[in-house]
């Protein structure tokens, strides 16, 4: 399954031999693999080598886990080592398992994490977080060029095309609907000053023992509070109540959020809107490349048949989360009305 150059690697790094190694499940974009050896534990993330940004990420995760790591935060697994030229990295192995839901005290672990990594952290060694906006403006500005990545989308089946395209134009309906109105304040420069873990949600986290360990950091980095809050109530994979959201804005980062209501309830719908753009991505040439490699099936016809199912699966899950998003935007309002 791994190239002997990587076993090499892994056996030099870890003074090792007879390594055991078992894929490891439920990787979208990559693949992980469990290595074994004299009693010991660790999991390799294999990174898929064709797309453009994958040294980037992979660097950019690898050195943001370091940075938070050592500056104490142990809500995390510690990064061992990395190898660019192989596309792989090696972390601390946590025996635990998927989280589920989005209980009172995952949300609390969440919180404390937020507060940790922005506490100690060494801002100036991070890098800027991906697709951070430095303005508000820069928030309908990416939902525009993500619409605008499906303009040359073409599929063989032309009922599961003609349903994409009804979901787009619904999805870019909302989209000017929301963008009618921008303030002219909207085009102002805003503090890129939090530290991000940026995909944040409970979709990259593991529960052991009642502690929650949060991984994934190819995004990573200095972000906007606009920009944390609103993809940490917008992630669909394991939803956050938009109850809990008074609990994140009582910390201080959060407090321009609380300052204007107004543009917080439009970046979170902007933010909702990307989300079901981001379901959408099976749809993408890149992105099905890096499903199939994270899969690890080797059969043409089965690659197919699964690329068919998860793209019939994620348009439907699009379709119910866009029609919740007028819910969501009505929540974070009666919130924010209660707490300014």
């Amino acid at each position: 399954m791994l190239a002997p150059p990587v076993i090499d690697w892994l056996e030099q790094t870890l003074q090792q031999h007879n390594l055991q190694c078992t894929p490891v499940t439920g990787g979208a974009n990559n693949l992980g693999v469990k290595i074994e050896a004299g009693g010991q534990t660790w999991f390799l993330k294999c990174f898929e080598a064709t797309h453009l940004n994958t040294r980037q990420k992979q660097l950019n995760e690898f050195m943001f886990s370091q940075a938070i790591y050592n500056a104490g935060t142990l809500a995390t697994p510690k990064p061992i080592a990395i190898n660019a030229t192989h596309n792989v990295s090696l972390f601390e192995y946590i025996a635990g398992s998927k989280v589920e839901q989005a209980t009172s005290s995952a949300i609390t672990a969440a919180i404390s994490f937020v507060k940790s990594i922005n506490s100690s952290a060494p801002k100036q060694a991070l890098n800027i977080a991906s697709e951070s906006a430095d303005s508000l403006l820069g928030f309908a500005d990416i939902v525009k060029n993500r619409l605008a990545k499906f303009s040359h989308t073409r599929l063989d089946n032309a009922q599961l095309y003609c349903e994409l395209q009804l979901t787009l134009n619904n999805i870019r309906d909302r989209y000017n609907t929301v963008t009618q109105e921008i303030p002219t304040h909207w085009t102002k420069k805003i503090d890129q000053n939090v530290v991000s873990p940026s995909d944040f949600g409970f979709h990259n986290a593991i529960s052991r023992d009642n502690q929650f360990y949060f991984i994934d950091f190819e995004y990573a980095g200095m972000d906007t509070a606009w920009k944390l809050f609103a993809d940490f109530f917008s992630q669909p994979a394991v939803p956050v109540d938009i109850a809990y959201a008074n609990k994140f804005l009582s910390l201080a980062i959060f407090q321009p959020l609380k300052l204007n209501p107004q543009d917080t309830l439009k970046v979170f719908e902007l933010t909702l809107l990307k989300w079901c753009l981001i379901m959408l991505n099976e749809f993408l040439p890149d992105v099905q490349a890096r499903r199939i490699f994270s899969w690890n099936i080797s059969c043409i016809n089965e690659q197919k048949r699964m690329l068919d199912n998860v793209q019939r699966a994620q348009l439907h899950k699009c379709n119910a989360y866009f029609k919740e998003i007028p819910l969501k935007v009505m929540g974070l309002s009666e919130t924010l009305r209660e707490i300014t």
